[in-house]
Parts: C-alpha cells; sequence; structure tokens
C-alpha cells in the first residue's frame, strides 16, 4: 500500500528528474536520438509514462525509486 508520504516521495522524485536521469535509466535513448521523447517527457509525463513499453516503464520506476529513496535518507 502507498501512504501520503509515499506518494509525495514518488512524485518528487518524478519531477526533479532530468534527462542525464531518464537517459542513464534507459527510459530514453542518448543524444538526439532521445530528443523528441524528451520534449514529450516534458509536455505531458503521465501520457508519456502511459505509452512506454513495459520494459522502459519498469525502468523508469526503478529510477524514481531510487532518486525517493536517496531524497528520503538526505531529508533524515
Amino acid at each position: 500500500m502507498i501512504t501520503g508520504t509515499d506518494l509525495l516521495q514518488i512524485s518528487l522524485a518524478r519531477v526533479n528528474m532530468d534527462r542525464t536521469d531518464l537517459e542513464a535509466a534507459g527510459v530514453i535513448e542518448r543524444g538526439e536520438a532521445g530528443d523528441r521523447a524528451w520534449s514529450k517527457f516534458g509536455r505531458d509525463m503521465d501520457t508519456f509514462i502511459l505509452k512506454l513499453p513495459e520494459w522502459r516503464r519498469a525502468a523508469l520506476a526503478e529510477a524514481i525509486l531510487e532518486r525517493s529513496n536517496r531524497q528520503q535518507g538526505s531529508s533524515h
């Protein structure tokens, strides 16, 4: 079950991710190949996530979880 605090941490991690985070996680391609995906992510993050192939969505979820855990660790 996700708590309100969990949801806040997930949301903060998601909106604070930059292109290099997505590239490193394999969610979008590096360089010019990822330009269109990065633009779509910035314009409509939710639709971008819904349209991702499962393996890329799993990579994004892992990246968000890692960032969320780092944020929680730095706030204590």
